[in-house]
């Protein structure tokens, strides 16, 4: 088993701290045990990212610590907050990936 990037899973937690901090809410929050739980849940789709990763065969035109995962940690983590399901991780990453490629060509 490859062990994902240290980087990117770092990012990853940024970002999903940073939509913690926005949506800081009780309602929000009640569907996890605490920061950790959350923290968690948003790194425990580190492999998705991995594996988009991989799609781009260093073809990747940007910083994909900065790029992709931050704002795939903050937007899959804001998802979850406000109730989503985890299957829509990749559909979430894919907007991510797709929307940093246009920017950067």
């Amino acid at each position: 088993m490859e062990i994902a990037d240290p980087l990117d899973l770092a990012y990853m937690a940024i970002g999903a701290k940073q939509a913690l901090v926005e949506h800081d809410d009780i309602s929000c929050r009640a569907r996890f045990e605490g920061e950790l739980d959350f923290i968690q849940a948003c790194i425990d789709q580190v492999g998705c990212l991995d594996r988009a990763w991989q799609r781009q065969n260093d073809q990747f035109p940007g910083v994909w610590c900065y790029e992709v995962a931050e704002p795939f940690g903050y937007g899959y983590g804001a998802h979850l907050l406000r109730g989503g399901e985890p299957a829509r991780a990749e559909e979430i990453l894919g907007g991510i990936v797709a929307a940093a490629t246009e920017a950067a060509g």
